[in-house]
C-alpha cells in the first residue's frame, strides 16, 4: 500500500494546499509508519518544504506536466494504494477520463473540491467553516458519508498544535501577512495603507511577515519602526491584531486566539470569510476584497479595534475551542479506511 499525495505550491497558487498536504502526510505516518508516502508535484519548490520534516518515509517525484504526472501514477497504482489531491480548480486531474482510468486502480480523495462530482472521488474532504449552506446541503445529498466537511476537519501544522492556548494580548503591535507567498503583492500595499498610523497609534509598531515563498520585500530604510520578519509564530499570536489575507493562515490564526481582520483577493474569497465570521461569532472579521479596501477604512477599523480592547477580547474568547488540533488525525483515519478490496 502506497498514499500518493498531489499537490503544488506556486505564486499563483499559494503554499496553503502544500503546508495542509504536509500536515497529512505527517498524520498518516503517525497512523501507518509502515505506509508510503509519494508527493506527486509539477515544480520543484515543492520538495524543499516536503522535506522540511525529519524521518519521514516520503518521496517527492517531480514531473515536467501534468499528463507525465498523471501517467507516473497510474504506472505505480494497484488496488490498495490511495491517490490524496488538493489543488485548485481547473486541472488535468479533474479530467473525467484521468479518474476514470485511476479509480479503476486506486482510490481517490479530493481535499477543499466543493465543485466536485459525486464520481469524482471515493471521499471529499472540505476542511473549514467558510461553505455556503447551499454548498454542504447539495454535496451532502450526492456524497453522503463520502463528505467530510467542518471545523473537525481542519489540518493544522504541528507548529501551531505544539503551541498552548494563547492568552488574550494587549502588546503594541500588529502583525500583517499575506500567506506563505503574499500572490497578490498585499504587503507593500497594506505598508503604504497603513502609513498614518505612525502619527496616530505612535506607540503602536507595524510587523510585517514575509512568507518562505513571498518575493524579497524590505522597507526598513524608509520606514524604520515597521519590523520586517520571516513568517513567525510568536509575532502572530502574541499580536494584539492580525491583519492578512484570505487563506490557511487565517485558521491558524484562529487556532492562536489571535483577533484577526482577513481581506480577500477576490468577490469569492471574501464571501468565503463573511461566512466565517459569521461562524466564528466575530473571532475572524471580514474588511472585504483587496480591491475593494479604503485606506481610510482600513486604518480607522485597527484605531477603533486597538482602543476597544474589550472588543478585541471579545474576539479572543469567541475563537476558544472552535479548532481542536485534532484534524490532520480525523482525515488520515478516513484516508486510510479506503483501501481497494
Amino acid at each position: 500500500m502506497t498514499v500518493f499525495i498531489r499537490t503544488d505550491l506556486s505564486s499563483a497558487i499559494g503554499m496553503g494546499h502544500a503546508m495542509r498536504c504536509r500536515t497529512l502526510g505527517q498524520a498518516i505516518h503517525a497512523l501507518a509508519p509502515d505506509v508510503p508516502l509519494v508527493f506527486i508535484t509539477t515544480t520543484e519548490a515543492l520538495e524543499p518544504i516536503v522535506m522540511q520534516t525529519d524521518n519521514m518515509p516520503w518521496y517527492v517525484e517531480c514531473y515536467p506536466d501534468e499528463w507525465t504526472a498523471f501517467e507516473g501514477v497510474r504506472s505505480q497504482a494497484d488496488q490498495e494504494d490511495i491517490l490524496v489531491i488538493d489543488e485548485p480548480a481547473g486541472t488535468g486531474w479533474a479530467n473525467s477520463l484521468w479518474r476514470t482510468k485511476l479509480q479503476s486502480v486506486m482510490s481517490l480523495v479530493r481535499i477543499d473540491a466543493p465543485w466536485a462530482e459525486p464520481d469524482s472521488c471515493d471521499l471529499l474532504v472540505l476542511p473549514g467553516m467558510h461553505h455556503s449552506a447551499d454548498t454542504i446541503e447539495r454535496l451532502d445529498a450526492v456524497f453522503g458519508e463520502r463528505l467530510l466537511v467542518g471545523a473537525e476537519y481542519v489540518m493544522l501544522r504541528k507548529e501551531i498544535t505544539a503551541l498552548p492556548s494563547g492568552a488574550f494580548m494587549h502588546n503594541p503591535w500588529f502583525t500583517f501577512c499575506a500567506g506563505g507567498s503574499d500572490v497578490a503583492g498585499a504587503l507593500p500595499l497594506l505598508y503604504t495603507m497603513t502609513a498614518s498610523l505612525a502619527e496616530r497609534l505612535p506607540h503602536i509598531q507595524r510587523v510585517f511577515c514575509v512568507g518562505t515563498n513571498a518575493p524579497p520585500w524590505s522597507v526598513t530604510h524608509v520606514c524604520p519602526e515597521a519590523w520586517i520578519t520571516g513568517y513567525t509564530m510568536s509575532y502572530i499570536r502574541e499580536a494584539s491584531l492580525f491583519i492578512t489575507l484570505w487563506g490557511t493562515t487565517v485558521y491558524e490564526a484562529l487556532a492562536l486566539g489571535t483577533p484577526t481582520l482577513t481581506i480577500g483577493r477576490t468577490e469569492a474569497e471574501a464571501e468565503d470569510a463573511a461566512r466565517m465570521e459569521a461562524a466564528t461569532d466575530g473571532a475572524v472579521q471580514s474588511l472585504g476584497t483587496l480591491a475593494g479596501l479604503m485606506r481610510e477604512t482600513l486604518c480607522d477599523r485597527l484605531v477603533a479595534l486597538w482602543q476597544d480592547a474589550k472588543e478585541r477580547k471579545r474576539m479572543h474568547y469567541a475563537g476558544a475551542g472552535l479548532l481542536d488540533g485534532k484534524g490532520a488525525e480525523r482525515v488520515a483515519r478516513a484516508v486510510l479506511a479506503l483501501v481497494k478490496e
